[in-house]
């Protein structure tokens, strides 16, 4: 008779301390306070330390014949790659790309390249676009989210060739909670 495959010892014991966590997260998350615990822990982290667990961009670029090229879009996605680790997906869609990112670690995250980022994305919109940029803390578990979602938006009504000196082109920061 053959022997049974059995798991191996480390598997069991990651199964076993698994098991014992859960149970000690169920039996602490009854005690009197933890839930302001964790509040208190979240609001120093959001409002004091201004440090996200992880980060998430959602970006929409919109393509017309006036608009950046195709290799702009394509060099800024690259970038974009780069300050998240390779997460991200890329959708072809009509009339514009849109970027989705996954959660990145905040060890992972490269925040410089991401601002430096943001700007050739205004540069690039400049004159046609303005772009706005709303930054949002998410929760995901225990963990904190900085979630960053660009949209380049058209004016309503278009500016005129001789209408006055362009105005200055900001980001909006948006914060939300």
């Amino acid at each position: 008779m053959r022997e049974r495959d059995g798991a191996e010892p480390a598997t069991a014991l990651r199964q076993r301390v698994a098991a014992a966590t859960d149970r000690i997260t169920s039996v602490v998350s009854r005690v009197p306070g933890t839930a302001i615990a964790r509040s208190a822990g979240r609001f120093w982290q959001r409002h004091a330390r201004e440090r996200p667990d992880q980060y998430q961009a959602s970006i929409t670029f919109p393509t017309a014949p006036d608009q950046p090229t195709v290799g702009e879009i394509h060099d800024w996605i690259e970038a974009l790659e780069h300050a998240f680790e390779g997460r991200l997906d890329v959708y072809a869609r009509r009339g514009r790309v849109a970027v989705e990112t996954d959660r990145v670690s905040a060890a992972l995250f490269d925040e410089d390249e991401f601002d430096a980022l943001c700007e050739r994305i205004e540069a690039g919109y400049d004159g046609s676009h303005s772009v706005a940029h709303l930054k949002k803390w998410r929760r995901n578990g225990d963990r904190l989210v900085r979630a960053h979602v660009i949209v380049p938006v058209k004016p309503l009504f278009p500016r005129e060739e001789g209408d006055g000196p362009e105005p200055d082109r900001t980001a909006a920061g948006i914060e939300a909670d």
